[in-house]
């Protein structure tokens, strides 16, 4: 059995549930503009997962060090030693006693659920799978993920992150801590999170007083711990172990109830390690794109400032071109955001809005982000259970 096809024509919950139900074993690979994934499947179950844009490996040991489980040096020795065996990072690592099998097995676990999730927020992009006779993979240090599991936890980030991302809408957002943390208490019964998408409430004012006390979870206090006012949202992620799902999800919370408040977006990056890969080629060409898109609109400028009454597109025919590929990727993006904002909105209203006014109404969306990059209303149709949204045509 080979599968292949577009994601709109045949969703993600359908492919895994029909390589769960066959029992199969293969490789499915997804492909969008961005990157490239490929999950590998042993009788149905996931096994593994890479990504494009950051390699397992790589990233693994990365993760390993900001959580303070490996010491840089250590992974600048194990990747040589990589190197030289051939062996997977993670065998290096333990084999040496860089660090224990379970801090191994956890971050695995973590690194390869990260990659499978977030294919449930793709819109767009193909897939194909290839049956084979056998995988390859970490057998002693990774536990098979059921399709069952996948989905019921794909299908709850796909209902919930549209409302997180309306207060956490990147990853380079920086918070701090809006109370003392030495009011914190923790609470062991359940994990802090059950109200955040009950019914999208108004803000809650922590408790006041010197005597006042802060309940948390563990897993919220965990989190809390880390918001310092200079760690942005990703750094978080990768120094608790957590996945991003369930980091922004506490995010969401301790927002939601006062406790913590965004300072802004950190400019600097994250230092990569000089032995970590560069960049995969399918995410140098956007860098590239803008470069070009910025020296011809400046090299057209000119052209224009010394003639101004040419028509700059005849003598430039590549900033037409340029210009074109500008405004179908604004197009793309802005559906992008109506889809997840309808989504908000049906999450929190339980209905379909009946016009995209209704967005603008509960401030989810501007006004200016229901007309297309050519200046036109975008098509809004809604149905008992379904809507479309299109670009009007001339």
């Amino acid at each position: 059995m080979a599968l292949e096809g577009t994601i709109k024509d045949f969703g993600l919950p359908d492919i895994f549930q029909l390589i769960g139900l066959q029992r199969k074993t293969g490789i499915l690979t997804l492909r969008n503009e961005r990157e490239t994934v490929t999950v590998t499947f042993e009788n149905g179950l996931v096994v593994n997962a890479d990504s494009s844009s950051k390699r397992l490996e790589d990233h693994l040991g990365y993760v390993l060090v900001k959580q303070g489980k490996l010491a840089r040096e250590r992974l600048e020795e194990a990747l040589q030693l990589q190197k030289a065996t051939l062996q997977r990072l993670g065998h290096v690592l333990v084999s040496h006693h860089f660090i224990t099998p379970k801090d191994l097995k956890d971050a695995l676990q973590v690194q390869v659920s990260q990659i499978v999730f977030k294919l449930f927020r793709w819109r767009d992009g193909e897939y194909h799978f290839g049956p084979t006779n056998s995988v390859d993979f970490d057998r002693e240090n990774f536990s098979p993920m059921s399709p069952d599991f996948i989905l019921m936890e794909g299908i709850r980030m796909v209902d919930e992150w549209p409302i997180i991302e309306k207060k956490i809408p990147s990853m380079d957002i920086v918070f701090r801590a809006m109370i003392d943390p030495g009011l914190i208490e923790i609470h062991e019964g359940g994990d802090g999170t059950e109200s955040a998408f009950g019914a999208l409430e108004e803000p809650k004012k922590p408790a006041q007083g010197p005597s006042s006390r802060i309940r948390l979870s563990p897993q919220e206090e965990r989190i809390f711990r880390r918001v310092d006012g200079a760690r942005t949202v990703q750094m978080i992620i990768d120094s608790t172990g957590l996945s991003e799902f369930d980091v922004c999800r506490t995010l969401f919370e301790l927002l939601n109830r006062n406790i913590i408040a965004p300072v802004g977006r950190s400019t600097a990056r994250a230092r990569v390690f000089e032995s970590e890969t560069v960049p995969a080629p399918s995410m140098v060409p956007a860098y590239v794109v803008g470069l070009i898109v910025v020296l011809i609109s400046l090299t057209a400028l000119v052209v224009h400032l010394r003639e101004p009454f040419a028509v700059t597109g005849m003598r430039l025919p590549l900033f037409a071109e340029s210009q074109a590929l500008t405004l179908e990727w604004k197009n793309h993006v802005r559906l992008e955001r109506l889809h997840s904002s309808i989504r908000a909105y049906v999450i929190a209203n339980r209905k379909l809005p009946d016009s995209l006014d209704r967005l603008i109404e509960a401030r989810i969306v501007e006004r200016s982000q229901t007309i297309d990059p050519w200046g036109r209303p975008y098509r809004y149709l809604a149905g008992p259970r379904d809507y479309s949204l299109s670009v009007e045509t001339d």
